[in-house]
C-alpha cells in the first residue's frame, strides 16, 4: 500500500526520491530523539529531533495531498537543513558527533532535488554554513553541549552513520534503477527508429531507382523527336513545337537531378564509408570534367588548386559537392568566368567557387541551403552540399551580389594521418 502511494513508477524520479528522504528523515529524527531520551542528551536536542521528525512527516503528507513538491523541497532545505541542523549541531556534540553525516545528507538532497543553478547555489550556501558553524564550535567550544561519555558519543555516531547511509543508499539504488529502466527504453526506441530509418531509406532508394529508367526513356524520346523535326525542317507556329520540346527536356533533366539528389541523401543516411582522399586530385579531375560543359555557354573555367591537399571522407560525396557548385555557377553565368580555388589555411582546406553570373536576390540568400529552396533549380543541390560538408566536420557559406556574381565557399578539416585509413 505504501509502495503504491509513494513509490509508484508513474511518479517523477524526484518525487519518489523526496518521499524516500522524507520518510528517512522522519525515522532518523525519531530514532535520534529516542536515543537522546535514553542517554539524556538534553531537552534542546530532543525537542529539535522531534520538530525535525514532525516537519519531515508533515511535508510528506502535504506534498502527497497537494503535489507542490518544489515548495516542499525548499521548506525542507530552509527549515531543516539551514535552521534545525545547526541547532542540533550545537546541542548534540558539535563535530564530535554524528552531525557531520547529516550535513553530507543535506547537501546530497539539495543537489538531487533542485535544478540547475539553484541547486548549485543553495548547496554552496549549505557547505559554507556548515563550515562556519564548525569553525565557531572550534573557536568557542563552550557553545557546544558535549556528550557526557564516550559511549553516548559512539551511539550518536553509529545512529547518524547508519541512518544516513541507509537513506543515501536507498536514494542511489532508486537512481540507478530508474537509470537502467530509462536506458532499456532508450535502447528499444533506438532499435525501432533504426528499423524505421532503414525502411525509409530503402523506400527512397527503390523509388528513385525505379524512376530513373522511365525518365531516361522520356528524355531520349524527346531528343529523338527534336532531331526528327530538325531533320524534316518543320517549324510549327514559328518554332513553338521545338520550344515546347526543349522545355520538356529541361523539366525532365530537372526531375532526374532531383531523383539523383534523393538517391544521394538516401545513401548518406544508410552509410558513409570514409578514408583518406587526395583532394587536390579530386578537384582537378572535377574541373577538367566540367570545363567542356561550361564552354557551351561561353564561360571560362579557371582552377587554382594547391598541391598535396588531403581530407578524410567519402570521395564520391565530395565530388558531388564540387559538381553541384560548378553546375550552379554554370547555370547562372553566361559569357563569363568561373574560378575554383583551393588552399590550405591552418588546419582547414578552403575551397571557393566564384562566378560572374546573375547573383542571388538578397531576400533569398539566407535560405539557399534549405531543402526545396531554389531560384529555378531542384532545391536539392545546395542542401545536399551543406549536408555532405557538415557530415565531414566542415562548414559552408555563400556570398552574392545581384548582377555581380556569387562566391560559394566550404572548408573541410585537413587530413594529416590522424584517422588511419588508406588513400582514395
Amino acid at each position: 500500500m505504501i509502495g503504491r502511494q509513494f513509490f509508484d513508477k508513474s511518479f517523477d524520479f524526484r518525487v519518489r526520491l523526496f518521499n524516500v528522504l522524507a520518510m528517512g528523515g522522519t525515522v532518523i529524527s525519531l530514532a535520534m530523539a529516542l536515543v537522546g531520551i535514553t542517554i539524556n542528551t538534553g531537552s534542546g536536542n530532543i525537542v529539535a529531533n522531534f520538530i525535525s521528525a514532525f516537519l519531515s512527516y508533515a511535508l510528506l503528507c502535504y506534498s502527497k495531498r497537494t503535489g507542490r513538491y518544489q515548495l516542499c523541497y525548499m521548506v525542507t532545505i530552509i527549515a531543516i537543513f539551514l535552521v534545525l541542523f545547526p541547532v542540533m549541531f550545537f546541542t548534540a556534540g558539535g563535530y564530535h558527533s554524528g552531525m557531520p553525516s547529516f550535513f553530507v545528507f543535506a547537501v546530497a538532497f539539495t543537489i538531487l532535488m533542485l535544478e540547475g543553478k539553484k541547486a548549485i547555489m543553495v548547496s554552496i550556501v549549505e557547505i559554507f554554513l556548515y563550515l562556519a558553524i564548525c569553525l565557531i564550535a572550534f573557536r568557542h567550544p563552550e557553545l557546544v553541549k558535549a556528550w557526557a561519555t564516550e559511549q553516548d558519543l559512539l551511539i550518536d555516531v553509529i545512529v547518524g552513520f547508519v541512518s544516513v547511509s541507509a537513506v543515501l543508499g536507498t536514494m542511489l539504488y532508486l537512481h540507478f534503477k530508474l537509470y537502467n529502466e530509462q536506458q532499456k527504453k532508450l535502447d528499444e526506441q533506438n532499435h525501432i527508429l533504426e528499423r524505421v530509418s532503414r525502411a525509409k531509406t530503402e523506400f527512397l532508394s527503390n523509388t528513385s531507382h525505379e524512376m530513373r529508367t522511365p525518365l531516361t526513356v522520356i528524355s531520349v524520346n524527346i531528343q529523338t523527336v527534336a532531331e526528327i523535326l530538325e531533320d524534316m525542317g518543320e517549324a510549327v507556329n514559328d518554332g513553338e513545337a521545338a520550344e515546347l520540346l526543349q522545355n520538356a527536356q529541361q523539366e525532365i533533366m530537372r526531375l532526374a537531378r532531383m531523383v539523383g539528389g534523393t538517391l544521394t541523401l538516401a545513401a548518406m543516411s544508410e552509410s558513409m564509408d570514409k578514408q583518406a582522399v587526395k583532394f587536390s586530385m579530386l578537384l582537378r579531375s572535377s574541373t577538367e570534367m566540367f570545363a567542356l560543359h561550361l564552354q557551351k555557354r561561353g564561360n571560362v573555367l579557371k582552377a587554382d588548386i594547391a598541391e598535396d591537399l588531403n581530407v578524410f571522407g567519402n570521395a564520391d560525396l565530395l565530388a558531388q559537392v564540387v559538381a553541384n557548385l560548378l553546375q550552379n555557377a554554370a547555370a547562372y553565368t553566361e559569357q563569363g568566368r568561373i574560378i575554383l580555388r583551393a588552399e590550405k589555411t591552418g588546419h582547414e582546406i578552403l575551397v571557393t567557387v566564384t562566378d560572374t553570373g546573375t547573383g542571388i536576390a538578397a531576400e533569398l540568400l539566407p535560405h539557399v541551403f534549405e531543402r526545396g529552396v531554389s531560384t529555378g533549380g531542384t532545391g536539392f543541390g545546395l542542401y545536399l552540399c551543406k549536408t555532405v560538408v557538415e557530415s565531414h566536420g566542415g562548414r559552408i557559406w555563400i556570398e552574392s551580389t545581384p548582377g555581380s556574381g556569387t562566391t560559394t565557399s566550404f572548408a573541410l578539416p585537413t587530413y594529416e594521418g590522424q584517422f588511419g585509413g588508406e588513400d582514395a
